[in-house]
């Protein structure tokens, strides 16, 4: 349906009344009422009913957004946040199980002194063993007379010593003392086992959050241990005399081929009488010496090395761990790095020289000792695995297996040297506190 009558008729009411209204000042009905066509009843749809879209309905972007006119591109963008972390503080002990210690003892500075002298006494009274000479037995006697080489001035205990074509005479008394003597030395050695040392720790590292349970960062772990050993009653020195004394006896022989000598006995004789003429010296190198062992003394040496360690170690690792999250409650992690071992030492050598007469008290005739101090750098690196439970938000309770490897520690004192292996596995139980 056209609306522009309905329109028409609406503006030429409101004009009537206007008109009406105004009195005299008002306009003619002519001029109130007879307006062009144009202009008065035929209004463009566009001016009156429907506004532009642009201008009524959809304003511009640019009317409407309080946004800068500037391009996209001084937009700022959201900053994303990086992940969260947490430091912990770990401290707790440790079952260390290290401190191999071998110890080479050297041998002592030491002289081993003489104790006995070799000796001889010959038998008493029989004169030498060849040539005339007066003679005294225990069986008798041979003495010389104004003959040069034969005698009547003899005598003589037993028919027994008459032998065939030989008189033999006895005789004891006389003493020899034999001494030998052995000397040894040789290095010793003894070896200290891996020590169970309570070490107390302490632990601090950063774990940032990976997502999906896992966390990862870097770690500082710091450690303290004892290790000592000793050994006592070591050798190096050994040293034995052995004094054998004998008891001489001499027995002498003389010819008395052709002779008949008296069957009286004892028989003695006399110088320069009528009887059967002895030869005034034995037959040449026939003079028998019998020894009889009568004592043996013992003297013997020995040295005794007392030696002791006492080691000090710091422990310094850094590394890195991860850890993962079981559940709200158990986590596991594992981790490795680098170790720095500072260990101080103190070594001492005590030597005593022992020397002992037939078996009797030892007594001390001589000592020495030496001692020495030292600090080593040591470089490891250590391999650790641990579980733990957490009690609450910020603590937990932390179970850890860990394995270091060092470098050895080796050192002297005296004429002894030693190395100490500082690896080997500990057993820690702790606390750690997230912050």
């Amino acid at each position: 349906m056209n609306p522009r009558p309905g329109i028409t008729f609406l503006i030429i009411s409101l004009l009537s009344t206007a008109a009406t209204r105004g009195g005299d000042g008002a306009p003619s009905a002519k001029d109130a009422l007879t307006p062009s066509p144009k202009d008065a009843l035929t209004p463009s749809a566009k001016d009156a009913l429907t506004p532009s879209a642009k201008d009524a309905l959809t304003p511009s972007a640019k009317d409407a957004s309080p946004l800068s006119p500037k391009s996209s591109k001084d937009i700022i963008p959201a900053i994303s946040r990086p992940p969260q972390g947490d430091w912990n503080l770990g401290a707790g002990i440790s079952w260390r199980d290290i401190g191999v210690i071998n110890f080479r003892s050297g041998i002592s500075n030491f002289t081993i002194p003489g104790f006995y002298q070799p000796s001889s006494t010959p038998v008493p009274g029989i004169g030498p063993a060849s040539g005339p000479a007066d003679r005294d037995y225990d069986d008798g006697f041979v003495r010389t007379d104004a003959r040069a080489t034969r005698t009547t001035d003899y005598g003589y205990e037993a028919l027994g010593q008459i032998q065939g074509n030989t008189l033999v005479f006895n005789a004891t008394g006389g003493e020899r003392q034999d001494v030998s003597r052995t000397t040894s030395s040789s290095d010793s050695a003894w070896r200290e086992d891996r020590d169970h040392v309570v070490a107390p720790y302490l632990k601090l590292s950063y774990q940032s959050d990976l997502g999906n349970g896992w966390s990862a960062g870097p770690a500082i772990h710091l450690s303290f241990a004892e290790v000592n050993g000793a050994r006592r009653g070591l050798n190096t020195l050994f040293g034995r005399e052995q004094m054998d004394t004998f008891d001489i006896a001499a027995t002498d022989f003389f010819d008395i081929t052709g002779l008949d000598l008296p069957r009286e006995v004892p028989y003695t004789g006399a110088p320069n009488i009528v009887a059967p003429l002895v030869p005034n010296a034995p037959v040449a190198d026939s003079r028998l010496l019998t020894p009889t062992l009568r004592t043996t003394d013992v003297v013997t040496w020995n040295d005794s090395i007392a030696e002791s360690l006492e080691l000090d170690a710091w422990s310094l690792g850094v590394g890195v761990e991860a850890t993962y999250q079981v559940d709200d409650r158990f986590y596991a992690s594992i981790g490795a790095g680098m170790v720095l071992n500072v260990a101080s030492w103190d070594a001492a050598r005590n030597n005593l020289l022992f020397q002992q007469v037939n078996g009797g008290t030892p007594t001390v005739i001589d000592s020495s000792s030496a001692s020495s101090m030292g600090s080593s750098i040591l470089w490891g690196f250590y391999l650790q695995t641990s579980s733990g439970y957490k009690l609450s938000e910020d603590w937990a309770l932390e179970l850890s297996l860990r394995y270091d490897h060092t470098e050895e520690l080796n050192g002297r004192v005296g004429n002894s040297s030693f190395d100490v292996d500082l690896g080997g596995l500990s057993l820690g139980l702790g606390a750690n506190y997230s912050f």
